[in-house]
């Protein structure tokens, strides 16, 4: 079968489109064949360098992706044959006492497809039965399958830091960074759909044109001034209810600046660095939170599917390209030049991409 291969690290030539041996699947495994998948910021880092434990070369990348069960494992149910599934890229044991508890990212022998094993660059790919939830979409159907392999890892995340962990309520105020991100595009439209009051940030002019299409109500340009005083501004000098920090670094501490008293702080991620430097009075002296994400649950995982499924709420898709320009694809992920998914065909679709990137 073909796949992107990843032989080293470095840049995009440490990838290339190679003939490698299809997948056979385990007792409990299912054999999918790729019809769509998006981009992570993970995928490109990894190329660089392996910043997952366990991570090794060679190696397929590819977390988020939907396809065609064509296969079964003799313990894997047979049914599933013939159905088009999104995959769930958590694969852990299934029954210590963390998988019970529906948080497989705590597992001792957790492991990620896409980065700890091999994911969705690829024609076929063997994961476990249970990481797949059967979604009504023909296989044929390059519209519905690209907004659906953009859902996992961005709508999980985004409702385990809005909703499970954060708490968000209808009538809420909520600060979102990143909105042309997958992870701030999903979060915008998880709060939206909760009932919330939106502030969203962006960086520059372009961005801040896009955003406004979002539904957001407020959407701050932080290239042009201080984004914490103008959110504490629009909220009459309050501060809103929750930021959703998905950035790290700095940004911590000017998400706490931001909230109201008694506010709170959802941190979810670290693309902007791994430490920060906190004024602990805007902590402690206003009772405000700092609330770790923890791991997403599969509960998270299957209530985002199910929403987007249910029309709840909708992905932002920057572009789509065929299987065969995934350098492209990455080469404008690494721009930033983007707004929403990247998502990328299954090679069984032709060359032609159904939207021009």
């Amino acid at each position: 079968m073909r796949a992107w291969l990843q032989t080293g690290f470095g840049g995009p030539e440490v990838r290339r489109l190679s003939e490698v041996a299809a997948p056979s699947p385990a007792a409990d495994e299912v054999i999918v064949r790729v019809l769509a998948f998006a981009l992570n910021r993970l995928d490109v880092l990894q190329r660089h360098e392996p910043v997952v434990p366990g991570m090794a070369v060679p190696h397929v990348a590819g977390m988020d992706f939907v396809g065609e069960i064509v296969a079964a494992g003799a313990d894997a149910l047979r049914p599933l044959v013939g159905s088009v599934a999104l995959i769930d890229p958590v694969v852990s044991c299934g029954h210590c006492e963390y998988c019970l508890a529906e948080t497989p990212t705590y597992c001792a022998i957790f492991q990620t497809i896409g980065s700890t094993r091999d994911g969705g660059m690829a024609e076929f790919v063997a994961v476990p039965a249970r990481n797949c939830s059967v979604v009504e979409v023909a296989a044929d159907d390059r519209d519905t399958l690209a907004r659906l392999a953009a859902v996992p890892v961005a709508g999980a995340t985004a409702w385990r830091g809005l909703l499970s962990a954060g708490k968000l309520q209808a009538g809420e105020t909520v600060v979102i960074p990143g909105a042309g991100s997958g992870l701030g595009a999903a979060g915008i439209q998880i709060a939206l759909a909760q009932g919330a009051e939106v502030f969203t940030l962006v960086s520059g002019e372009a961005k801040r044109l896009l955003a406004e299409t979002s539904g957001a109500q407020h959407v701050i340009d932080r290239s042009t001034g201080d984004w914490v005083e103008k959110v504490r501004e629009l909220t009459g000098g309050k501060g809103v209810d929750l930021v959703w920090d998905h950035v790290g670094g700095r940004f911590v501490g000017q998400a706490l600046r931001a909230t109201r008293t008694g506010g709170r702080v959802v941190l979810s991620g670290t693309t902007d660095g791994l430490d920060t430097v906190l004024h602990l009075p805007d902590l402690y002296q206003p009772g405000r939170s700092i609330i770790g994400h923890g791991s997403y649950s599969r509960a998270d995982m299957a209530s985002a599917v199910a929403a987007f499924a249910g029309g709840s709420f909708e992905v932002v898709i920057d572009s789509v390209w065929p299987f065969e320009q995934l350098p492209e694809a990455e080469a404008k992920l690494e721009s930033n030049d983007f707004y929403g998914k990247i998502v990328v065909l299954g090679p069984s679709f032709s060359l032609v991409p159904e939207t021009t990137p």
